[in-house]
């Protein structure tokens, strides 16, 4: 008759039942361990109280073991659960996937805030921080049944190995070993009614809700749609000193036509009409420089656009492109590109960022021409354009004190005759 045995509760390795010390691993045996030998299991359902599992039962054992970590755990009972969080997490996903996936519900900007956005974000969050504590709890379970412990879940840092070996092991049928592992609890209470389950199971929450709306943000920022461009408005460093005047009468219509596009930067802006005028804008009157203006073409949006985000979204229908051409007689700075407009029907605005770069320093004698765009928030028809005031800066450096012509804001006021 073979000798009667247990099994170790340090390795779990088979050792006589009158052992008190483990030949193999040398840990001392409890005196509460059972002296009667280890039958083998007769299911894979030994380690419940439920000879057979669905969904359900499944599911409400998960719930009730969400924070039970020293407990075994049924293969029927595991894989049942598991197919429960998957569909749940599906489900979940699926709803998302138009909401918080797409778009931030806060940001930085206390303006930017919604509410049915946040509140669906909040309860997604909590049901995946408390959906992700039951399955590593119960992984951590069902490896107890086949005695192996918790640190086999180090396997899931193995890229693609890992995980197969960790599933491989979940498949496994139960061990009579992992008897080692079922422990009583210290606290009979539920998990529902301890203060630091719940403290757990919030700060997940909040982990959540930050990197998923963060992950809607990255997402609302690189996504292309065809209604929307952004733009990022540079400060106007122009200030408020005296001003040089000058007015041109002369401008020509040059064509109206129905182009089908402008692009400012790598944005494409569909048009429904626009209209150029040639112009003889000329000032030579400052450090013996010339700054033309020879073309302007004004534009009407095909539809609404928007530029920037949050409180600086704002919606422009028009689009105006100035050609200007900057002849240097000295070394001098000049910034075009940091001008503001102003049209005939009271709307004023930036340029935009993503203007031609061809001022700043420029050195005597050089030549240097390129493109001005400024987006128009209200235009219903290219001829409601029928006038523009442009104001830019510009200097030179000087070592005479007496030089009060260093400095110059130009202000240039055109008529776009029809």
């Amino acid at each position: 008759m073979s000798q009667a045995s247990k099994y170790c509760i340090n390795c779990g390795r088979e050792i006589p039942t009158a052992a008190t010390f483990c030949p193999f691993c040398g840990a001392s045996q409890s005196a509460t361990e059972s002296s009667q030998p280890i039958q083998p299991a007769t299911n894979d359902s030994a380690t419940d109280s439920h000879p057979h599992f669905n969904m359900w039962s499944a599911f409400r054992l998960g719930v009730s073991q969400v924070f039970t970590w020293h407990q075994r755990i049924a293969r029927p009972a595991f894989w049942w659960l598991y197919l429960d969080l998957v569909i749940i997490s599906l489900i979940l996903s699926t709803i998302s996937a138009n909401t918080i996936f797409r778009a931030p519900a806060f940001w930085f900007d206390p303006s930017f805030f919604s509410w049915s956005s946040f509140i669906w974000l909040l309860i997604y969050s909590a049901c995946l921080s408390f959906t992700s504590v039951m399955q590593i709890t119960a992984t951590v379970r069902r490896l107890h049944d086949t005695n192996r412990s918790a640190h086999n879940l180090w396997w899931l840092l193995l890229p693609i190995a890992g995980p197969i070996v960790l599933i491989v092991f979940l498949a496994q049928k139960s061990q009579p070993a992992g008897s080692r592992f079922d422990r009583p609890a210290k606290n009979s209470k539920s998990w529902i009614h301890k203060w630091w389950t719940w403290c757990i199971l919030v700060l997940l929450t909040i982990l959540y809700v930050f990197s998923y709306n963060y992950t809607g943000y990255v997402t609302a920022t690189t996504t292309s749609q065809a209604s929307e461009f952004q733009s990022t408005v540079p400060d106007d460093t122009a200030s408020d000193t005296t001003d040089d005047t000058s007015e041109d009468d002369d401008s020509d219509e040059d064509d109206s036509s129905s182009d089908d596009s402008v692009m400012i930067g790598d944005s494409k802006i569909d048009v429904s009409d626009s209209q150029t005028y040639d112009t003889d804008y000329s000032d030579s009157n400052w450090a013996g420089s010339t700054f033309s203006i020879d073309e302007i073409t004004v534009y009407e949006t095909d539809g609404t656009y928007t530029q920037g985000s949050g409180s600086d979204k704002e919606e422009f229908q028009g689009v105006i492109k100035i050609h200007m051409n900057i002849q240097a007689g000295r070394d001098i700075t000049a910034y075009p590109t940091q001008s503001k407009l102003s049209t005939n029907d009271g709307q004023q605005v930036d340029v935009d960022s993503d203007s031609d770069d061809f001022d700043g320093d420029l050195n005597s004698g050089t030549e240097s021409d390129g493109y001005l765009y400024y987006v128009i928030p209200n235009l219903s028809d290219v001829s409601d354009i029928t006038q523009i005031r442009l104001k830019w800066d510009a200097y030179y450096d000087t070592d005479d004190i007496d030089d009060d012509n260093d400095y110059k804001t130009f202000d240039a006021t055109i008529n776009l005759n029809s």
